[in-house]
């Protein structure tokens, strides 16, 4: 092999391995648990390659824990209903989510529930739900 043939064949290793790994997959989700919010959206971040809302949501003990709800691709949000200002600051909403694996306040969006009662569809509503869910808080 010469060294160009060996510079090139390295180079599109690299090239493969940084554009696998640039793909994160959804299994950081756990899709057998459904994790029920309350709470008010503190930050809309309408981003690619995922959106997502930062909730803040009341405990029993009084204190507030704080969500991260990667709610899909704007693209994708639009297909399934969305505007950009769909959700806003301050806005009251109830989440369907399912949960990250590593038990951190963090999720995936199924639904979200606004205050006047329109349902918004997250990507993880197209994966079956178990049957109840647990609620945090």
């Amino acid at each position: 092999m010469t060294k160009l043939t060996g510079w090139i064949t390295s180079a599109a290793l690299a090239f493969v391995g940084t554009a696998a790994s640039s793909h994160h997959s959804t299994a950081e989700f756990d899709y057998s648990k459904t994790v029920l919010l309350e709470g008010t959206i503190k930050e809309v971040q309408w981003t690619n390659p995922h959106s997502y809302v930062q909730v803040l949501v009341p405990q029993k003990d009084g204190s507030v824990a704080q969500w991260g709800i990667e709610i899909g691709a704007p693209a994708i949000n639009v297909g399934m209903g969305w505007r950009k200002d769909s959700v806003k600051i301050g806005d009251k909403v109830k989440l369907d989510i399912a949960p990250a694996r590593s038990g951190a306040n963090y999720g995936t969006l199924r639904h979200l529930t606004l205050a006047n009662g329109r349902v918004l569809d997250g990507v993880a509503a197209r994966v079956k739900a178990p049957p109840s869910g647990n609620i945090a808080g």
